[in-house]
């Protein structure tokens, strides 16, 4: 079946190179092509992304909601 939505992106998550010249030249992007995700699949993708670009999640942790009281 072709979705002609998802042949650009939906949401495009970008880290672009640190500007020092210690720096190694990468870009890292993340394109999410479906629109349908769930807001737990969403909090998911941008864990990952955090991941990619270098940060740091100790065992057990991860991102989520946060619900009041």
């Amino acid at each position: 079946m072709n979705k002609p939505a998802l042949d650009k992106p939906y949401i495009t998550l970008t880290c672009n190179p640190y500007e020092h010249d210690t720096s190694v030249n990468t870009r890292i992007t993340i394109e999410v092509m479906e629109k349908d995700l769930s807001r737990d699949e969403m909090i998911d993708v941008f864990e990952n992304f955090l991941k990619a670009i270098g940060y740091h999640f100790n065992h057990g942790e991860h991102l989520g909601i946060e619900y009041e009281g």
